[in-house]
């Protein structure tokens, strides 16, 4: 009993000698790139230099850590292409396939209790709702505005998100239900 009573103890310790830590759960295509990035020979991953200097930027204001959600960390190609952009990545979300994103991130929330703010930048509403989504146009991906929005939010200035419409976001997450969960 008293050992179980000290690994207990020796684990919460662990758990709670984890600095605290920001998170910004980070999808890429419509993010770090989108329909004005220029890809001539039609590359299936690529990331424009001014969207990824904009994150670059973001994770440099605030001290966040990336985690990605993009369906890129399901294929080794995708991960090393994230790696050779630059992309500054400590972890991936768990692959739930069938599940909406939301719960993949819920999870590796659950696993983790230094994260003291975070934020979801996604150009999709993958059943997002309750948490804190920064949602781009894939038109013109990480945006300024977005940037400076999830850098207020994570710095603790507002609790204010920064979504498309309800009625985009219920059309994203129809298409969603109808074409299948693809991470």
């Amino acid at each position: 009993m008293a050992a179980l009573r000290t690994v207990r103890l020796a684990r919460e310790v662990v758990l709670t000698c984890r600095p605290p830590m920001k998170v910004i759960f980070l999808d890429i295509d419509g993010v770090l790139n989108c329909k004005r990035t220029s890809n001539p020979r039609n590359f299936p991953y690529i990331v424009d230099p001014k969207l990824l200097a904009r994150l670059l930027k973001l994770c440099e204001t605030t001290g966040a850590k990336v985690v990605l959600s993009s369906t890129w960390r399901f294929d080794p190609i995708g991960l090393l292409a994230a790696k050779h952009f630059g992309i500054p990545f400590i972890d991936v979300l768990p692959d739930m396939p069938h599940q909406p994103r939301r719960d993949e991130i819920n999870s590796w929330l659950a696993s983790r209790s230094d994260v003291t703010r975070y934020v979801v930048i996604d150009d999709e509403d993958d059943e997002l709702d309750e948490l804190p989504l920064f949602q781009p146009s894939n038109r013109t991906g990480l945006s300024e505005a977005i940037a400076r929005g999830a850098a207020e939010y994570l710095d603790g200035k507002t609790d204010k998100d920064m979504r498309c419409r309800r009625v985009v976001r219920f059309l994203q997450n129809v298409s969603a239900i109808v074409r299948g969960h693809d991470g």
